[in-house]
């Protein structure tokens, strides 16, 4: 503990208004009292829907009392990442494109979230449609990493990060393209799930590419990862590349341990092909041995080399991400921010034989690690390779040559999860990465409820004051 009180969990809250000991009307109102206390700091939100949160509060508060209660989200106030549709209300992608973009109505994952009586208390800081960030003439300043207002969130789901860490809102919904939830939820030391490719409808999110973009669940366990995406979850026939895949009951089974599950360590990754942070090498060997005390088997593996994934996700991203915005590029270049522009302009130098290429060796890629999950049933490996750095405007070239850690699961199209694995000396929090087969996100989940409850790390908060 660091003498911070705990932002409640998900599951806490729900259990608690169920049992009619906690009012929805007063949870909303103590989130938009920290919004309001230090969002001017934070810029976790882009737009808070405080007037409609609070009636929405009071109708579920009327609905539950009346004993219709829909499920453990009733009553729950929920982040919306600024690309993702919201009706009646500006979805920006905080670009100066789209500052008056209001779509008529919600996107997949919002409606339902609503069914499943959460409250949606606003749209969450992004970097420019999803790519280009952090920057700072963007539609709107880039958000800050609540345990240091000086330092980077990770992105692009940087708006939901903060906003659960900052204890803004229980829950947050982000869009992974590459690394997009894992990389926000390691530098804010929460949990991020980016579920298997077509688990959750990307219907109404503002597209960055056409082969990777996935929508999931952040908040600051596991388990309450679960219960949103046990509401989002499933298939959606307005979105091409959504999966007729059973759902499955990701909250039966979450607490029955590690024993005789088997875990590739992927330690190659973070400590070989890049070599990572000391105190990131040691967090994440000590999430292993956390493993193995809990009775899993881990054994070290190995697959092609971190940067030979990053570099094939790599060329195809920047290439669908042109095929999107070449129109608005070509005739309104100048209203994106330097670094998107520089970023989508890169995709101008991938010749269509590079692209076939790329998309050759992702296949390639793709039949290796599926090799290696047919042999454990989960993977680990680090959530970020170096501390979080100072808050500054990105540049555009470094984006190739240095290596995510998150895209190889991108690539893929395997269910990921980050978890906090521990803290940096200077208490800064340190990511891991749990991965697993197709569509079993249960199994994901878990792993990383086993080890959050084996470990210390979900005690911590920041301290805003």
């Amino acid at each position: 503990m660091n003498g911070v009180e705990p932002t409640p969990t998900i599951a806490q809250v729900g259990r608690e208004i169920a049992a009619g000991t906690l009012s929805p009307v007063s949870l909303v109102e103590r989130c938009l009292a920290r919004i309001e206390a230090h969002d001017t700091r934070v810029n976790a939100f882009h737009d808070v829907f405080a007037e409609a949160a609070l009636a929405e509060a009071r109708k579920a508060e009327m609905e539950i009392r009346a004993g219709r209660l829909i499920g453990p989200l009733h009553g729950v106030p929920i982040g919306i990442k600024a690309v993702i549709d919201i009706a009646g209300r500006k979805t920006t992608a905080n670009s100066r494109l789209l500052p008056d973009y209001v779509p008529d109505r919600d996107a997949t994952v919002v409606r339902l979230l609503r069914e499943a009586g959460a409250i949606v208390l606003g749209h969450t800081d992004t970097f420019e449609f999803a790519f280009g960030g952090p920057t700072f003439d963007a539609l709107y300043p880039p958000a800050r990493n609540p345990w240091g207002l000086a330092r980077s969130t990770g992105g692009s789901s940087s708006g939901s990060a903060a906003a659960v860490a900052a204890g803004f809102c229980l829950g947050a919904i982000g869009s992974d393209a590459g690394g997009s939830i894992r990389s926000p939820a390691s530098h804010c030391g929460i949990a991020g799930l980016k579920p298997t490719l077509g688990r959750v409808s990307a219907q109404g999110d503002i597209p960055l590419t056409f082969s990777f973009d996935t929508v999931g669940p952040m908040a600051w366990t596991a388990e309450d990862c679960a219960l949103m995406l046990q509401a989002i979850a499933g298939h959606d026939p307005a979105d091409a590349m959504s999966s007729e895949e059973p759902v499955d009951d990701y909250l039966d089974g979450i607490g029955d341990g590690l024993a005789g599950i088997r875990v590739g360590l992927i330690r190659h990754f973070y400590a070989g092909d890049f070599d990572a942070h000391p105190e990131i090498v040691a967090a994440v060997d000590e999430a292993a041995a956390t493993f193995r005390g809990l009775g899993a088997e881990v054994v070290e593996v190995r697959v092609s080399d971190v940067m030979d994934y990053h570099a094939t996700g790599r060329m195809i991203l920047p290439a669908e991400a042109l095929a999107i915005h070449e129109e608005m590029i070509v005739e309104r270049l100048d209203e994106y921010g330097e670094v998107l522009r520089g970023r989508v302009a890169l995709g101008a130098t991938i010749r269509a034989v590079d692209y076939i290429q790329a998309q050759r060796r992702r296949t390639e890629l793709t039949r290796e690690m599926e090799g290696v999950l047919g042999e454990y049933d989960l993977l680990l490996t680090a959530g970020l390779l170096v501390p979080q750095a100072a808050l500054a405007a990105k540049q555009v070239f470094p984006y190739f040559t240095f290596p995510m850690i998150d895209v190889p699961f991108n690539l893929t199209g395997h269910p990921a999860i980050s978890v906090c694995a521990g803290y940096f000396e200077d208490g800064m929090p340190i990511g891991a990465q749990i991965a697993g087969r197709y569509f079993d996100e249960a199994a994901v989940l878990r792993a990383a409820h086993a080890y959050e409850g084996a470990t210390p790390w979900r005690g911590r908060r920041p301290d805003l004051g």
